[in-house]
């Protein structure tokens, strides 16, 4: 509808201050060229999980796309929330009651060339490890036949704070599985997969944090 677009962008607009002044994000590229923040077209973005500011933060990284968003039934228990998301983009996750709902939206919304927002950890992390990550998002980038597209975050969130975030390059599924419908050991492969380009990439963001923070502190001797 378009008042809750305009309620959108009045959201973003009026919120972009705010949103500078306690993220402060620096963003990293695994590989620029390419994958910059200018996605074309439909594509799955996957991400770690460690707030729920996450979801925040990634759609300040895609300021003139619509970041649609896999959000945990929770949520929308309470009337607010649950129209607030429904401006924001949130597709509802009925995880308690294995509900697949979310990946038919998912899909739809992709192959009308939008981006999706999911966590496959499903929980926030309470130790800052990446948890295992379940399977859902493989049965949607599988169906919608589209990149799926990695974006880590350090979660380091707060007003005094410094958050970093590195985008990764593009994964196609098709590349390491060229079957349509993959069995349940092909999927727990690609599963693996994917998760292990997601640690490396966290590996690389610590790396260049710490890298910048040399650098910062040889500037200043």
């Amino acid at each position: 509808m378009i008042y809750k677009e305009i309620l959108r962008w009045y959201g973003l607009l009026s919120g972009y201050p705010l949103y500078l002044a306690y993220f402060k994000r620096k963003t990293y590229y695994e590989d620029k060229s390419v994958q910059s923040r200018w996605i074309k077209g439909g594509a799955l973005i996957v991400s770690n999980h460690y707030h729920v500011y996450d979801f925040i933060v990634n759609a300040g990284l895609f300021p003139f796309r619509k970041l649609y968003v896999v959000l945990k039934s929770d949520i929308y228990k309470h009337k607010f929330t649950a129209w607030g998301m429904s401006i924001f983009g949130g597709i509802k996750s009925e995880r308690d009651t294995m509900g697949m709902r979310f990946i038919d939206e998912s899909v739809a919304h992709l192959k009308k060339g939008r981006l999706v927002q999911i966590f496959p950890e499903a929980y926030i992390t309470e130790d800052g490890r990446m948890r295992e990550f379940k399977t859902g998002y493989l049965m949607i980038a599988q169906r919608a036949d589209l990149p799926i597209i990695p974006v880590i975050t350090d979660g380091n969130y707060g007003w005094n704070k410094r958050t970093h975030v590195i985008i990764g390059k593009p994964i196609l599924l098709s590349d390491y599985c060229p079957y349509a419908n993959p069995n349940r050991e092909q999927m727990t492969e690609l599963n693996r997969i994917v998760r292990g380009k997601c640690l490396e990439l966290q590996e690389e963001l610590h790396r260049r944090i710490e890298e910048d923070r040399a650098k910062k502190s040889r500037k200043g001797r």
